[in-house]
């Protein structure tokens, strides 16, 4: 019983972060072309410590919840939720009950930005924006190849402080206080 409230306490805590992230500690690059935040914090937590499922409710409620606090003058797009569900899919497949190493971390972070920041999410912005595909990737392009090793890096810094702290192994079955 306290396990499932750890994990739900847990979860809601890596939502709040999520939106705060996103939403508020975010900023638009040059032209409002991308943005860039924190947000992928939350969501390869998400992934380390619950896994893929478990990420991807997590990253979706994040942006649903984030969506009715703070739209940022968008409208809700499904496609965005799903990029979103993709985003925790991939660091729970990546993270999740893995050695953790910096070259994971960075796979984790190109795999999502190759597939959620070049490839789900252009497509949700044109169809939304009437502009093209190909321009929005281009216009990110630059940005997220950047962002690969910066994210990569930070990551594996805060989950390597996490284990140092113990924080995984509060979620293991067979621990105290299950």
């Amino acid at each position: 019983m306290k396990r499932n409230v750890r994990m739900l306490a847990t979860s809601g805590l890596l939502i709040a972060l999520d939106i705060v992230c996103t939403r508020f500690l975010s900023f638009y690059t040059p032209g409002n072309v991308d943005r860039i935040s924190l947000q992928f914090v939350p969501n390869a937590l998400a992934g380390f410590i619950f896994g893929p499922y478990w990420a991807m409710v997590i990253a979706v409620a994040g942006d649903i919840a984030g969506m009715l606090i703070n739209s940022g003058g968008m409208m809700f797009m499904p496609l965005i939720t799903l990029a979103c569900a993709a985003r925790g899919l991939i660091y729970g497949l990546f993270l999740h009950k893995r050695t953790i190493t910096v070259v994971r971390c960075v796979l984790a972070v190109a795999m999502v930005t190759a597939v959620v920041e070049l490839g789900i999410m252009p497509l949700a912005l044109s169809i939304l924006y009437g502009k093209a595909w190909s321009a929005i990737v281009v216009a990110k392009l630059i940005t997220r190849l950047i962002t690969i090793p910066v994210y990569g890096f930070v990551l594996f810094s805060v989950i390597k402080a996490m284990q140092r702290a113990g924080i995984p192994n509060m979620f293991q079955v067979g621990r105290a206080g299950k």
